[in-house]
């Protein structure tokens, strides 16, 4: 038979232990509380709720063509399973869809940067 640990021998549980521990969890429920505030209502668990029965291949399509940005992200960065599970398919299917995303994604920070970089040249030939 093995010697008690340290760990087991120090373990008190005495009736004012317990009640220490007590406290000890109610000031975890309170640092609980925000997290519950950031979990999911029910119809945001529904808009990311996708059907079990699609293949691999078609979930890509379709969280690239109506999922949320976090989604597409996450079909991005299992790319390369999907290339070693079926590359046909996901070459024909679902990279056509990410450079959609992408294009779309890009689109808006470009015009602004194309603005401003537009901008900030007829304000040097105004002065020239």
């Amino acid at each position: 038979m093995h010697p008690p640990s340290p760990a087991a021998t120090a373990m008190d549980f005495s009736q004012n232990s317990l009640f220490g521990y007590m406290e000890d969890l109610q000031e975890l429920t309170i640092i609980e509380r925000p997290v519950r505030r950031s979990l999911k209502t029910p119809e945001e668990i529904e808009r990311l709720t996708v059907d079990e029965d699609l293949s691999d291949i078609e979930r890509a399509v379709y969280l690239l063509s109506a999922g949320q940005d976090i989604q597409g992200t996450s079909v991005i960065a299992n790319l390369p399973f999907l290339m070693r599970q079926n590359p046909a398919e996901t070459l024909r299917r679902v990279l056509p869809k990410v450079r959609d995303s992408l294009q779309n994604l890009l689109k808006p920070p470009f015009r602004r940067c194309g603005q401003s970089v537009k901008g900030e040249s007829h304000k040097s030939r105004k002065f020239r």
